[in-house]
């Protein structure tokens, strides 16, 4: 397992996942398959695992694609420092995963556009929204089909928590909150 892991066991707030340091899709395919591990060993339901694997891969793409510090590898593929972290809460049996990394600010303004263009959809809306955006050459990108704040939304059961943090003259720390 990559050296960057710290894995706690603690409940209730406390980490069960921690990963602080340099990400990339080798190290995020080991991270998604071990908390898929780790969760179906604690008898979780399939259906609340997959929600959470999807979740972080989705998370983990995201910031090798947009983080402000994420570079090519000797590989030719993105890899990027940043932190996640997975949280349990027996009392309400969620999970909570977040995430912090950098982010040029002008980004600031297209997630807060595509947070608001989603906010008041209900999961039938947000699947209409899927089903359209895959099949459209619309929103496609770089990175992909632009479905990832849909899915995440779709995915976790409180709305998506964003916090924008001043961290120089030219980046924010971008701290992000999903819940399942």
């Amino acid at each position: 397992m990559d050296s960057g892991l710290k894995l706690c066991l603690n409940i209730d707030g406390d980490h069960i996942y921690e990963f602080s340091g340099k990400m990339n899709e080798k190290s995020m395919i080991a991270g998604a398959n071990y908390i898929e591990q780790l969760l179906l060993e604690k008898s979780v339901s399939q259906n609340k695992v997959q929600n959470v694997f999807e979740l972080f891969i989705e998370t983990i793409q995201n910031i090798l694609n947009y983080s402000s510090n994420s570079v090519k590898g000797d590989d030719n593929k993105r890899e990027v420092n940043c932190n996640c972290v997975l949280s349990y809460f027996t009392d309400d049996n969620t999970y909570i995963l977040e995430s912090c990394n950098l982010i040029h600010k002008h980004q600031k303004k297209i997630i807060e556009e595509k947070l608001n263009a989603i906010r008041d959809l209900d999961k039938q809306a947000l699947r209409k929204l899927i089903r359209k955006h895959s099949r459209s050459k619309e929103k496609k990108h770089d990175h992909g089909a632009g479905l990832g704040y849909i899915l995440m939304a779709l995915k976790s059961t409180l709305p998506i928590e964003i916090k924008f943090i001043e961290f120089n003259d030219k980046t924010l720390k971008y701290r992000q909150k999903l819940v399942v």
